[in-house]
């Protein structure tokens, strides 16, 4: 598999809670309690929420590329500094259509008090799935243009820690923390939070997976 393909994979994969959710709810395989109706309304929230904290790594790690890894005397303003601004822009208006539309259809579908409510509403789901879809486009679309290696150099992509990875950082950054507490330097600090950042990405991207 591609890194695009696992790229597209993780982004995706809101959408694909949504649709199995939905299926197994309206096949009654699920119970449309509202108990169970906020149940996958937050894990469906979760999700997009990870695939907003990717991109925005991504587009992090692709700024520090254009301070760190390119010419001294390629300005941040340059080419590069361009499309990472870009990208933010359009990072920041996702997120804010996403977080409308997640408040819209909690207060609709979500809201349901039995199955035959959620049949009537089903058009609301139905609308928010293409807004959902349309977002997540312009998501990748973003991812896009930091992975441009004529700009960029090498892709910065990186898959989504393992759990195992996931411990592994929470350890270092522990071992960051202690070395700060010995001598007071923050650069240890900076070093643990980069850790344990890495490590949130992990278990968010295992607690999405169905």
């Amino acid at each position: 598999m591609s890194d695009d393909e696992e790229e597209q994979i993780e982004l995706h994969q809101p959408l694909e809670i949504l649709r199995s959710t939905a299926r197994r709810l309206m096949e009654r395989q699920i119970p449309a309690s509202p108990g169970k109706l906020e149940e996958m309304y937050s894990h469906l929230k979760g999700a997009i929420g990870d695939s907003i904290d990717q991109v925005s790594s991504h587009i992090s790690r692709a700024l520090a590329l254009t301070q760190d890894n390119l010419p001294e005397d390629i300005p941040v303003d340059s080419e590069a500094g361009q499309v990472v601004q870009q990208a933010e822009l359009v990072l920041a208006e996702v997120q804010e259509e996403l977080q409308e539309a997640l408040a819209q259809i909690k207060q609709s579908f979500f809201a349901a008090a039995s199955f035959q409510e959620c049949e009537a509403r089903l058009p609301n789901l139905a609308l928010f799935e293409s807004r959902l879809e349309k977002s997540l486009l312009r998501l990748e679309e973003a991812v896009t243009m930091v992975d441009n290696p004529d700009i960029f150099g090498l892709s910065t992509y990186e898959p989504a820690p393992t759990i195992p990875e996931a411990l592994e950082a929470l350890a270092e950054g522990l071992d960051h923390i202690h070395a700060h507490l010995q001598d007071g330097n923050k650069e240890p600090l900076r070093l643990a939070l980069e850790a344990v950042q890495k490590a949130q990405i992990g278990l968010s991207a295992a607690l999405a997976q169905e």
